[in-house]
């Protein structure tokens, strides 16, 4: 009987036979491997992000609407963020959480918001160009503590909000 349905009928999984046991253990590696395919699509696609927001960035230098632009980056800046953490870039995930929330919380878009905003987007690109996983190490929380300082908010792997 297919493990799913031994599960279904006895709502519990609570007992296997070494056959179950071995099943098991094949469809968790299956399952690894797919999310580890998924992780590779994820960092081209994270790539492709940091590079359609600095084409936005472009735009300002053309005199593009300051929000029209901000809210463009943000909406790409979201997806980085809720997708980060999935792939194991919870230091991407902090980036994005805290290039939202200033974006959010911001209006006038100011020229010293502008800096804040790139800054976020430098950093973006280095987690992207050292595909730095995990937490970033040592300069990913120098990055992050750096760009706590500027916006004023806490950053950091549990800093999601955004």
């Amino acid at each position: 009987m297919p493990l799913f349905t031994q599960m279904l009928e006895n709502g519990t999984m609570a007992s296997f036979d070494e056959n179950d046991s071995s099943e098991y253990a094949r469809l968790i590696a299956k399952a690894e491997a797919a999310v580890e395919a998924l992780r590779d699509s994820y960092k081209d696609q994270f790539r492709k992000d940091v590079d359609q927001m600095f084409l936005l960035w472009a735009k300002l230098e053309d005199g593009a609407d300051r929000r029209q632009v901000m809210d463009e980056i943000y909406a790409i800046a979201h997806n980085v963020k809720g997708q980060g953490g999935s792939f194991g870039y919870d230091f991407v995930t902090a980036l994005g959480a805290s290039l939202c929330r200033f974006l959010r919380a911001t209006s006038a878009y100011s020229d010293d918001d502008l800096k804040i905003v790139r800054a976020h987007l430098d950093a973006l690109l280095l987690a992207a160009s050292d595909d730095m996983s995990g937490d970033g190490g040592g300069k990913g929380r120098d990055i992050l503590r750096d760009l706590s300082l500027m916006t004023g908010y806490p950053v950091g792997s549990g800093a999601t909000d955004g």
